[in-house]
């Protein structure tokens, strides 16, 4: 018999943000907003931005700060937490929406 709680914490869509260039955080908060409200006009509760660990950054990560901060306070989003190990790590923010 299929358990009904196996999909419950698959995430449902991913964000990657690699490639993209340089970023203003303007334009990173934009593009978080942006995916948020697709993932909600298609029913999604799990989603995932890849953020990458900043170790090609100068100094250290820049997106992964900038975003987990806006997510934590932003009002679609209930939790923000790391990716697990198989999902990509502490270069994966996991986010379930309202």
């Amino acid at each position: 018999m299929p358990n009904k709680y196996e999909n419950l914490n698959k995430i449902q869509a991913e964000f990657d943000f690699h490639n993209l260039g340089i970023l203003s955080p303007q334009e990173i908060y934009s593009l978080a907003d942006e995916f948020i409200l697709n993932s909600q006009k298609n029913k999604l509760k799990k989603i995932s931005f890849i953020v990458g660990q900043g170790k090609h950054s100068k100094n250290g990560p820049v997106i992964k700060p900038l975003l987990q901060e806006y997510l934590n306070n932003h009002p679609s989003v209930s939790k923000v937490s790391l990716g697990k190990f198989a999902q990509g790590g502490e270069g994966v923010l996991v986010v379930d929406l309202i």
